[in-house]
């Protein structure tokens, strides 16, 4: 196993390690808990890690976290279903929950 990167938060931190799931990279969350110590003890020990199986799988591990720390590009979008405008990170209307049209 190798430490790969640390996140600000368990959000971010899970939606990092589903990415990589997602491209066929093996990895697991450490220090999913240890929000509540920070203070008592370092920020860095507590702040959620993201490690891999495979020291082989990094290159392409940290390509896909770069790729997820660019910011969405591109034009808003209008809801097909209810006219409302939306960023386009949003695959769905954040108002009714239409899917976005492709």
């Amino acid at each position: 196993m190798k430490l790969l990167a640390r996140a600000d938060h368990l959000v971010l931190a899970t939606i990092w390690a589903e990415s990589l799931r997602a491209a066929g990279i093996r990895c697991e969350l450490r220090n999913t808990m240890l929000s509540g110590a920070i203070g008592e003890i370092p920020f860095l020990e507590c702040a959620p890690q993201l490690w891999i199986e495979r020291e082989l799988d990094e290159p392409r591990a940290l390509e896909i976290l770069q790729q997820l720390r660019q910011p969405a590009r591109g034009p808003q979008w209008r809801c097909t279903a209810c006219g409302e405008f939306s960023e386009p990170q949003f695959g769905a209307c954040w108002k009714c929950g239409a899917v976005r049209p492709v």
